[in-house]
């Protein structure tokens, strides 16, 4: 799949390292892609959707890149939880039982949004 890099970086090829600049497009597996996303390298090129099962949850999730991503996605029949790639971003660091309660709020709450995450005060 192709991705347009965000930010900067370099990655380790079969001809060596190389610099890869914001802005350029290029191709990656799934795999080495998802953690690129997740540092906010780069986003699909294309329109895309990641199904994912999260061992945590106990449950199936998407992920999108979106707001207009998760729309096309319930109208498609979608029935689990849609995250976009920025919520996701968010959530890095919660607590698990804190992913619990979000990921419930996601389930009843069709179109609820992941806005801020603070530390629960004591």
């Amino acid at each position: 799949m192709t991705y347009r890099v965000l930010t900067g970086f370099k990655a380790k090829t079969d001809r060596g390292e190389m610099e890869v600049r914001a802005g350029q497009i290029i191709t990656l597996a799934k795999d080495q892609a998802l953690m690129l996303i997740n540092k906010g390298k780069i986003i699909p090129a294309e329109k895309a959707a990641y199904k994912i099962y999260s061992n945590i949850l106990q449950a199936y999730l998407w992920i999108v890149d979106t707001d207009e991503d998760i729309w096309a996605l319930k109208n498609e029949g979608t029935a689990e939880p849609i995250y976009t790639a920025d919520e996701v971003r968010k959530l890095k660091g919660i607590s698990k039982e804190g992913l619990k309660q979000v990921h419930s709020v996601k389930e009843v709450f069709e179109g609820s949004k992941v806005k801020d995450v603070r530390p629960a005060e004591r």
